[in-house]
């Protein structure tokens, strides 16, 4: 069953610009929609089933005389269909403070009996990357994994001053391909949350030849509308039934007077 690997995927695919110190170095970046210590939890259900919970984390973590950050997602089965399939998926991205980039990736898959095992280097001023799996790659400088490009598009894409249909498009490398990302702002809607009525910007893929999806109906993703640009709801209708994903806490959010409050 493979349903929480298209979760993990799906939901890691998806500017008040504030200056930030990276303390050691005494050194101010640029961030935009987040920082170090946020968590966002969802809860995941397949039809009328509870299938589980996702999460999504940030912290700040030392590498060499620097630091980086440390981005953690992990989607896992719960309730009946936990006790009927063992699912834990984690995925991880060691991002440049001052660019978004990546450094490295982790991609680690447990699905029942079916594990996976990943770690990508990026070299990015040498233009290639390194996969643990299948060795060297020539790669563009703006490669991304594929939970890095949902922070990248945070950080410098999503705004509220979208255009109506308006495509953002995303380079990545993901399960050893390159793999290029498109989404479309379609419009500005008001969706119910447990944290009350909330103003979002919705995506939708971009279709074509390649795309997995046949219609726009397939693939929605509302993110607030205010300088977080946090996912709030998730849908995704499948050959078999439809996957919901809505947020259920969060906390560390950087901009604390956006639309979501407790």
């Amino acid at each position: 069953m493979r349903l929480f690997f298209s979760f993990g995927l799906l939901l890691i695919l998806f500017i008040d610009n504030v200056l930030i110190a990276q303390e050691k170095d005494s050194v101010f970046y640029f961030n935009s929609a987040f920082k170090s210590e946020e968590k966002l939890q969802y809860k995941v259900r397949y039809g009328l089933i509870k299938g589980g919970e996702a999460s999504m984390t940030i912290n700040t973590v030392p590498d060499g005389d620097s630091y980086v950050f440390h981005i953690r997602a992990i989607a896992k089965t719960t309730g009946v269909v936990g006790a009927m399939v063992t699912i834990k998926d984690i995925y991880e991205s060691y991002v440049n403070i001052a660019t978004g980039y990546p450094i490295k990736s982790v991609r680690n898959i447990r699905e029942s009996s079916y594990t996976s095992y990943n770690e990508v280097l990026f070299f990015r001023e040498q233009g290639f990357l390194r996969s643990l799996k299948s060795g060297d790659k020539p790669a563009p400088d703006n490669v991304l994994d594929v939970l890095s490009a949902f922070y990248y598009a945070r950080r410098y894409l999503f705004s509220n001053t979208l255009s109506k249909n308006e495509i953002i498009n995303l380079y990545t490398f993901f399960d050893d391909e390159f793999f290029p990302i498109k989404v479309k702002f379609k419009q500005i809607e008001t969706v119910k949350t447990k944290f009350g009525k909330i103003k979002c910007l919705l995506f939708i893929p971009v279709l074509g030849d390649k795309s997995p999806f046949k219609n726009e109906e397939q693939f929605q993703v509302w993110v607030t509308a205010d300088e977080n640009y946090i996912p709030v709801k998730i849908r995704v209708k499948l050959p078999v039934g439809s996957l919901k994903c809505d947020i259920l806490d969060f906390e560390g959010i950087k901009n604390e007077y956006g639309q979501l409050q407790k």
